[in-house]
This record gives structure tokens, C-alpha cells and sequence, in this order.
């Protein structure tokens, strides 16, 4: 099993859902909202924490526990809508699961 994580901004959640959902067995995903910091740091001097913490920016990270036969595919998949943006406007990695429990409940 693999671990997928994305971390966009938020104008870019629908598109790489709409892409995800277009992928055979997309199993679905979880999607919650983070802070981000910019990639390149200003370098003007000190700063206060209060200065740096307002320099945090909304982000959405999406997460998928999947087979390792749907994997790449959604890998690639999520690259390939996301890679004509800007800088720092999304990060993607893919991780091994050593083990996953899912826990349904039913009746």
C-alpha cells in the first residue's frame, strides 16, 4: 500500500478531484485545510514569530491510502494537472504503508 499526500492551494482542490474521480478504483480521499509557508523566505533582517506566523498561506492537503496497483496511476495523475503552476503552488509525495486498518461500522 501507498500514501499520497498533496498539498495545494485551494483554487486548485476542484481540479485535482475532478482528475482523481476520472481515475478507474479512485478510492476516494481525505481532504483538509493547512497553512503553508512560502517557499522563499524573506531575508530582510530579523523578524518577530508574530511577523512570521502572518506569513503562513491557506493550503489543502489531500491524502489517499491506496493499493499499490493504483498508485502510480494516481500519482501521475495528480502531477500532471498540478505541474503547470507556480512555484510553491502544490507539493506531492508518495509514501509505503507498512499496515492500514479500515474500520467500518455497520447495521
Amino acid at each position: 500500500m501507498k500514501e499520497i499526500r498533496i498539498v495545494v492551494r485551494p483554487q486548485l482542490l476542484e481540479r485535482l478531484h475532478e482528475a482523481l474521480r476520472g481515475c478507474p478504483g479512485f478510492p476516494g480521499m481525505t481532504v483538509g485545510e493547512v497553512n503553508g509557508y512560502p517557499p522563499v523566505a524573506s531575508q530582510a533582517g530579523a523578524h518577530s514569530i508574530k511577523e512570521d506566523l502572518t506569513e503562513f498561506v491557506p493550503r489543502v492537503r489531500i491524502e489517499l491510502v491506496v493499493s499499490d496497483a493504483l498508485a502510480s496511476m494516481l500519482f501521475d495523475a495528480s502531477v500532471k494537472v498540478l505541474e503547470h503552476g507556480q512555484t510553491g503552488d502544490s507539493a506531492i509525495w508518495m509514501t509505503d504503508v507498512v499496515q492500514a486498518t479500515f474500520l467500518h461500522r455497520t447495521g
